[in-house]
């Protein structure tokens, strides 16, 4: 929008939540499919088949010259009536494990970009990005804070708040953010309160978290980890076990590899307060690990898409 195109967001009712008014949106009925129960799937199925035909009318409407997928369910429909319209596409891919919505349709895009180098191979041309982060989560200039940041995405991670409670127990000299999700907040805020531990609920600027931190304690979405990443905060990675093709891992692994972070199994949580102590007790190694992070994410992710993608119109 900013480089002057008329740009609709065809999504869910969830995700037109999210953009609100800053950008039109179409509104098509989509739900997840994979690791459902069979109704579900059902339901997925039915649910796709109206999208796809509400995505090709939104299309013949609107006459797109390029579709971009963003790479989650909810972009299928409008991915595979672009192919059908010969409208040309392009597709984001934020983790490192390639989704199976990249995978179904990687063949026919013109380009797919990825956040993080992708482990396995992906059809088509591709090129890495970084992730596209929001231009108000990144903080170029941003000072080690001095409390420990306790995340688990966007939804909350269970297991990461009572890790985050029991660490606060047994280290009262340290102070603790703990981002508890909307699912887990009123229980937590049931416990016993310790003077040394701040709940939030949920934020839509983690910036401002982001900025108190000293260091992280995270699962590893491809988001998350990048936002950790691009601001230089040292982390302590406890992936999501049960994520798609245990996509978390191998995104966590990328930036241990890089120095950027310790990654730590869950089934192997037990060790994060040793790595916590370890790290809290060494400043030049979490400088170390500042730096190999903000040189690990670029900050200009969505630029680049932006240039690549009117280059290849432009062909």
């Amino acid at each position: 929008m900013n480089r002057g195109h008329d740009v609709l967001f065809i999504t869910d009712e969830r995700g037109a939540s999210f953009v609100q008014d800053k950008v039109k949106a179409g509104v098509i009925p989509a739900t997840a499919f994979f690791g459902r129960s069979l109704s579900d799937k059902l339901k997925a199925v039915g649910g796709y088949l109206k999208g796809r035909r509400r995505s090709m009318k939104l299309i013949d409407e609107f006459k797109p010259n390029a579709v971009i997928g963003a790479g989650g369910y909810a972009s299928l429909p409008a991915i595979l009536a672009a192919k059908a319209k010969r409208v040309p596409y392009f597709l984001l891919e934020q983790n490192s494990v390639p989704g199976r919505v990249t995978r179904m349709t990687a063949g026919g895009a013109k380009e797919v970009y990825c956040g993080i180098p992708p482990t396995t191979r992906i059809r088509g041309e591709v090129v890495v990005t970084g992730n596209v982060l929001r231009r108000s989560v990144i903080l170029p200039d941003r000072k080690e804070g001095g409390e420990i940041l306790i995340q688990g995405g966007s939804g909350g991670a269970r297991r990461l708040n009572e890790l985050g409670y029991e660490l606060a127990q047994r280290m009262p000299e340290e102070r603790f953010i703990i981002l508890t999700g909307r699912r887990d907040y009123q229980q937590m805020c049931a416990r016993p309160r310790l003077s040394n531990i701040e709940l939030f609920e949920f934020t839509g600027h983690p910036e401002e978290l982001y900025a108190r931190a000293r260091v992280a304690v995270s699962r590893a979405g491809a988001i998350a980890l990048s936002e950790l990443l691009v601001n230089g905060i040292p982390s302590i990675l406890v992936p999501f076990p049960y994520a798609v093709d245990d996509h978390q891992t191998s995104n966590a692994r990328w930036a241990a590899q890089a120095g950027a972070a310790v990654l730590i199994p869950e089934k192997e949580i037990e060790r994060v307060e040793i790595a916590l102590r370890e790290l809290l007790q060494d400043k030049t190694r979490r400088e170390l690990m500042s730096i190999a992070g903000r040189n690990l994410v670029p900050c200009d992710a969505a630029s680049r898409i932006a240039e690549r993608i009117e280059e290849c119109l432009a062909a």
